[in-house]
């Protein structure tokens, strides 16, 4: 056999070696090697299916996280880690490929808001939290006072109304980005997500040199939305805790206003009785 040949095949060898090493190291090493960011990448990088497979995926992917967080001591600070981990696995879900800067790019809202938002007691309690470790006091009471005032408004609209205008959402600032754009609700990032998911295809075109436009049908961002709050709920009634979809605006005018209210909600309370409900997805 000649000497060529037979270096090339050694090269092949060496670097298969060093290919099926890496993959061995992977799959054996803990997530906790690689760090928190690696650990939800690998968590939640969704598998390739949609529709029904992909929000089933997504509910189970939930609660398993959910559970393991719950089963531990539950303290003030569960609901904010409980929120955190589910929406930012969330986001990963959303946008599998997407590079760190993508992830963390600030989209505004629409000029009208979203309109009428849901939320799990834990991001209500999270999103509470968020606005009083990085707003003023005076922020604070001008979110809280629309929120009040806002809920007022829903309560007394007619049963089953849905051509009224949505109400000015209290999180949203001037520049139309939310003010607690890192702890947004979940129902909240599909909006996000696809916006992300657009500017992505736009550069891949770019590179490629091609001239088609961004494609306009469901990306799956709701699907994973509907799959990890479907999660959530249902690990939340395995613990004994408030499993409801509340109204953004009644919900957290009860988090900001209620002493100890994340201490009290872990520990079985129902401290948003009264809020008003929407229908869970």
């Amino acid at each position: 056999m000649p000497i060529v040949l037979i270096s090339l095949v050694l090269v092949f060898l060496v670097v298969a070696l060093l290919l099926l090493s890496l993959v061995v190291v992977a799959l054996l090493f803990p997530a906790s090697f690689w760090g928190q960011q690696a650990k939800a990448v690998l968590t939640w990088r969704p598998p390739f299916m949609r529709g029904e497979a992909l929000r089933d995926w997504a509910a189970t992917t939930a609660e398993q996280t959910a559970r393991n967080r719950l089963t531990l001591n539950r303290t003030g600070e569960t609901a904010v880690q409980l929120a955190t981990e589910l929406e930012e696995g969330a986001t990963h879900a959303m946008l599998p490929l997407a590079r760190q800067a993508d992830l963390s790019r600030i989209v505004p809202c629409p000029e009208t808001g979203q309109g009428m938002v849901g939320v799990t007691a834990p991001e209500a309690l999270a999103i509470a939290a968020h606005l009083r470790k990085n707003c003023l006091r005076a922020e604070q009471k001008r979110i809280l006072d629309m929120a009040v005032e806002n809920s007022k408004r829903i309560a007394s609209r007619p049963r089953g109304a849905s051509d009224l205008p949505p109400l000015p959402c209290p999180l949203q600032g001037q520049d139309h980005v939310c003010c607690v754009f890192s702890a947004r609700p979940l129902r909240c990032r599909p909006l996000h997500a696809t916006t992300v998911a657009k500017g992505m295809a736009c550069r891949r075109e770019q590179l490629l040199g091609l001239q088609t436009e961004a494609p306009e049908e469901d990306r799956n961002e709701q699907t994973v939305a509907q799959g990890v709050e479907i999660g959530l709920t249902r690990a939340l009634q395995s613990a004994g805790l408030d499993a409801n979809i509340y109204e953004l605006n009644s919900a957290l005018a009860a988090a900001l206003e209620t002493p100890n209210a994340a201490e009290r909600w872990a520990n079985g309370e129902n401290v948003f009785e009264g809020c008003h409900h929407i229908a869970s997805c």
